[in-house]
């Protein structure tokens, strides 16, 4: 059973989606106002809350935003519903944090369904990455998102392990994984220094990793975290019985030498932004960053 509010103007249609909820094993709040909603869901403790965009007082665009700038809120699942459903409103509403979009008239089999995909994929967020035991990818996504929507600058550090897909392919998954564990190591070392409370590093998935810094700090983590890399992995391929390179790029054996490209994108959030910008823009660092090698890039423009 979930805790649900369900924001929407229309009253007769809300007592149906209530109706509806509640037969389907949940527990729902109605509200009929958007001012309200932010505090329905504070109160309820909600586990998602499901919000008309076409709001008459205050669209469902902007509740999406103030759930994600609130301190407590941030991670509360949201799905946008409304009549108001062309492609362009879908990707403006998920740009605003929302979790998903549904059009209306609400198809009661598929409403249910994203609805149930929607928990699953939330029950996990607050868990710690069971390899790394870092933050998950998910958490970290929902952090951006915080930022942004609560308009506070910040960094955001990727740590790429160049050629670990081969290396595991050689090496073997248990030493993929010592690699992985060794990495979030030196990013939670290095961070360590800087106290910064903004400062959680993720494990975003295969080979990458991210975190949320103060700008003014990420080049000096980066610095850390690259050289602590550079100078602590020899180490880790002398505890796997693997030799060093003698060409500096693979074993004798074929495994191949996993490098460091670390790079950053600085927000300011002053005119607004998204995930998804944020994440082509390190995207586009990146593109860089492979062509040029190994080291440190940064995008200091702040947006």
């Amino acid at each position: 059973m979930a805790k649900i509010v369900y924001v929407d103007w229309d009253e007769r249609l809300s007592g149906v989606i209530k109706d509806f909820l509640i037969a389907s094993g949940h527990e729902c709040v109605a509200v009929a106002r958007g001012a309200l909603a932010c505090d329905a869901v504070r109160e309820m403790g909600a586990d998602v809350a499901i919000i008309e965009v076409m709001m008459p007082d205050v669209c469902g665009f902007e509740i999406c935003r103030r759930l994600r700038a609130d301190g407590e809120l941030f991670t509360t699942p949201v799905m946008l519903v409304s009549y108001m459903a062309a492609d362009e409103e879908i990707q403006h509403g998920l740009a605003q944090g929302a979790d998903d979009y549904l059009p209306k008239p609400l198809d009661s089999n598929l409403f249910l369904a994203r609805l149930t995909s929607l928990l699953a994929n939330s029950a996990s967020v607050a868990e710690p990455d069971a390899l790394t035991g870092l933050v998950s990818h998910r958490l970290e996504k929902y952090s951006v998102q915080h930022r942004i929507s609560a308009r506070k600058p910040f960094a955001l550090v990727c740590l790429e392990l160049v050629n670990l897909v081969e290396f595991g392919h050689k090496a073997g998954i248990d030493a993929r994984n010592r690699a992985l564990r060794h990495a979030a190591r030196i990013l939670t070392v290095c961070g360590k220094p800087l106290n910064d409370e903004l400062f959680r590093p993720a494990h975003m998935g295969a080979g990458h990793f991210m975190c949320l810094i103060q700008p003014d700090m990420a080049d000096k983590y980066c610095g850390l975290v690259h050289n602590s890399w550079q100078e602590h992995v020899p180490e880790m391929y002398s505890t796997l019985g693997l030799a060093l390179p003698v060409d500096g790029r693979s074993l004798p054996n074929g495994v191949p030498w996993v490098s460091a490209l670390v790079y950053y994108t600085v927000c300011s959030s002053r005119a607004g932004g998204s995930v998804q910008e944020c994440f082509e823009t390190l995207a586009s660092i990146r593109d860089h960053a492979r062509r040029v090698g190994d080291g440190v890039y940064a995008d200091r423009r702040a947006r």
